[in-house]
């Protein structure tokens, strides 16, 4: 029985990575620039560790736009459609850890990539 209860689990998280590369726009845009990112990172022959930073890099990204969709999802079916200064502010916030995320990624990235394309 615990043996099926994990696969369901499985199934269930998949379930879930596929709503939210299907339903949310900014995660396939996520998805491309990591594909791409992962696509330099073999043409330009990155260390192991240098592409583990980028694997870790892509995988907080991806997480942080995965819990802010949960988020939003679950603030807008306990709060409706009306507009709170509240609701909003939760909302911002959560997005602003995507927005941090994808910066500090990008940051590291460049400094990663640069020593690469202009030595």
């Amino acid at each position: 029985m615990p043996h099926r209860n994990l696969i369901k689990s499985f199934a269930h998280a998949v379930r879930g990575f596929y709503y939210a590369v299907r339903g949310e726009r900014n995660m396939k845009i996520h998805l491309v620039i990591a594909t791409g990112v992962l696509c330099a990172s073999f043409m330009l022959h990155l260390s192991i560790t240098e592409r583990l930073i980028i694997l870790l890099c892509i995988a907080l990204v991806l997480v942080t736009e995965m819990i802010n969709t949960a988020f939003e999802y679950m603030v807008d079916l306990f709060h409706g459609p009306k507009i709170n200064p509240v609701v909003k502010m939760l909302k911002d916030v959560a997005s602003s850890a995507v927005l941090l995320a994808s910066i500090f990624s990008a940051i590291i990235g460049t400094c990663i990539f640069w020593g690469k394309l202009f030595k």
